[in-house]
């Protein structure tokens, strides 16, 4: 994201972004006209998972316990995605990941 455009968007929307981002990516992968290819896609949304759950590890006391569970869960299940895909291509699991990186993009969106 460019500097203008993270100054053209509110804090909740530069939330929502890198997870709208990875699904796009991945996306693209899917289609067969990838920006990047899949392994770096793979490694973007592993790494942007792994980033959040670690945030709502250290802020475990300001978050519900839920909140970081699944943070928790989600994170390993991106890792364990992106090496299965490594190995072969599942175009379910891929969707999966797709539809986790939009339905947490439109959480925070949403969020109150």
């Amino acid at each position: 994201m460019t500097q203008i455009a993270a100054e053209a968007l509110s804090t909740r929307e530069a939330a929502a972004y890198p997870f709208l981002e990875c699904a796009v990516l991945l996306d693209n992968v899917r289609k067969g006209t990838p920006v990047v290819q899949l392994a770096d896609a793979l490694d973007v949304n592993a790494a942007r998972w792994q980033s959040v759950a670690n945030r709502a590890i250290s802020r475990r006391g300001d978050l519900p316990s839920t909140t970081t569970e699944f943070f928790n869960r989600a994170s390993r299940f991106m890792v364990e995605a992106a090496r299965t895909l490594r190995r072969e291509q599942d175009d379910s699991l891929l969707d999966m990941m797709i539809h986790m990186n939009l339905n947490m993009s439109e959480t925070i969106l949403t969020a109150r």
